[in-house]
């Protein structure tokens, strides 16, 4: 019998594509579930990165930086990630301090110090899901932004 590509097919190749497919399948898909579990941590991880400057960038200009300034700068970190559809709750606050010249903000965290005051802010989601087909393991995703305090 002549097939579709014009070569001749014998009884017993018949189903071998089927069995090399079901071979094939659960590997192409532990790549593609693998792919896009990874792509989906790192974009969380880039909106961490991205609500902690944000929220760096608002304490620079917090004037003047009194109790209520930490509570301000983690509700222009929690609108940032409520933007990306990232529950506030899943992420908790490390940091989020200024300190004056010469002092680290976040000593935990070793941003390190400099020679003007500065705010800092580090978030992290803690045992962040990586869920593939056949496992799953958690990891911890942090993120840390500091800006030069602009207030007098």
């Amino acid at each position: 019998m002549v097939g579709w590509f014009g070569r001749l097919h014998r009884r017993e190749d018949r189903g071998a594509a089927l069995v090399e497919a079901a071979l094939v399948m659960p590997l192409l898909m532990l790549l593609t579930v693998g792919i896009w579990t990874t792509a989906r941590a790192w974009n969380v991880h880039n909106t961490l990165d991205h609500a902690a400057r944000e929220a760096a960038r608002y304490g620079a200009t917090e004037v003047p930086w009194d109790g209520s300034s930490v509570a301000n700068v983690r509700a222009i970190a929690d609108q940032e990630l409520q933007a990306a559809s990232i529950a506030p709750a899943d992420v908790a606050t490390v940091c989020i301090n200024k300190e004056d010249a010469g002092n680290d903000p976040c000593p935990l965290v070793g941003l390190g110090s400099t020679s003007t005051p500065q705010v800092a802010v580090v978030l992290q989601w803690q045992n962040y899901p990586l869920d593939f087909v056949f496992f799953s393991i958690d990891v911890d995703l942090q993120a840390a932004a500091v800006a030069r305090w602009e207030g007098s």
